[in-house]
């Protein structure tokens, strides 16, 4: 049920790169705050899914804008991310798709169909949104904006412990490198870089629990609903 005491129209921006564990805490915060929760980084991974099961050339861009017609993307309450009205919740956190998304994600036609997207189904307010351009772009006008972010170092050291638990055999130099080219690709692209909008409060989350890190974006929220 959303939380009485928030504007329908506020919306949590949490943006930052990968590895830095938006989606997790966002979740949480979610949950604390009385709000949606919108996955952002699913809807990227969900259409980047759809390109490489449907062998779309995305050097095409009227491929790419054709297929996009054909892609329905939706969540559950629990979380699981639909593509088509089928659970690939699972799927998405493949190494494929995690090795192709930051391209698929910076073609123009994808970031214009998924913002618009975003934008509809939190016009009314009462979600936290996690993405790479959501306070600096998608939702620049949303009252809380957070940047979390976290040493490479240990981002990597947070994505190679997940792949580990996900039973998937990969070193952590390739996961390092994986960070490392994605931060490149997602801070240089033309349409809606990764960056830190002005106004966010930038979160170091690298000394930091999950834990802690949940409590300081609340703590900070709750403080300037009341200023």
């Amino acid at each position: 049920m959303f939380n009485s005491n928030f504007s329908e129209n506020d919306i949590v921006a949490i943006d930052g790169p990968s590895g830095a564990g938006k989606s997790s805490i966002s979740k949480k915060i979610a949950s604390k705050l009385g709000f949606k929760y919108l996955d952002t980084g699913a809807m990227y991974r969900a259409t980047t899914l759809y390109m490489i099961e449907m062998s779309v050339d995305i050097e095409n861009n009227d491929a790419v804008t054709k297929a996009l017609e054909n892609i329905n993307i939706s969540f559950d309450n629990n979380f699981n991310v639909y593509l088509n009205d089928n659970n690939i919740t699972e799927k998405i956190r493949s190494s494929v798709v995690v090795s192709n998304v930051s391209k698929v994600s910076s073609l123009k036609a994808v970031r214009v169909s998924m913002v618009d997207i975003q934008r509809q189904i939190a016009s009314n307010g009462g979600y936290v949104v996690d993405g790479r351009d959501i306070g600096s772009f998608v939702f620049p006008n949303a009252r809380y904006k957070f940047y979390i972010d976290a040493s490479i170092d240990e981002r990597a050291k947070r994505r190679f412990e997940e792949e580990k638990a996900n039973g998937n055999n990969i070193s952590f130099d390739d996961v390092f490198e994986s960070i490392k080219k994605r931060d490149f690709i997602d801070s240089t692209r033309s349409e809606s870089p990764l960056v830190k909008a002005e106004d966010a409060l930038l979160v170091d989350t690298t000394s930091m629990s999950i834990d802690d890190v949940i409590n300081f974006v609340v703590d900070n929220v709750l403080t300037k609903k009341n200023i």
